[in-house]
């Protein structure tokens, strides 16, 4: 396992912190959850631009630690190579799918 700290938004944080309670879970485990369902899609956009947070941002995030298998965490680095994009970016990226955004 790997347990990287990754800054979600805060909105995210908090629908996180909603669902902890309702099912009862560790918040590590639901992230991981949605990490591994969007990692198991096939299509990924090819054209996706480079993100890093703004300056002024970084009272709109908040870092969790969450542990991951060795395999996601290396899917995740392979896509981040392939899109230019951060893994903390795909990380928030598959919270908006999980959380129904």
């Amino acid at each position: 396992m790997v347990r990287p700290w990754v800054k979600v938004s805060l909105c995210q944080y908090e629908e996180l912190k909603r669902l902890k309670e309702k099912k009862d879970k560790p918040l590590s485990q639901i992230i991981r959850e949605a990490v591994g369902e969007f990692l198991k899609k096939k299509d990924f956009p090819a054209d996706a631009t480079v993100s890093s947070l703004a300056g002024g941002t970084r009272n709109r995030y908040k870092s969790v630690s969450a542990y991951f298998p060795r395999s996601d965490w290396g899917l995740l680095e392979e896509l981040s190579k392939n899109t230019g994009k951060s893994k903390t970016e795909l990380v928030r990226q598959a919270l908006d799918v999980y959380l129904g955004r």
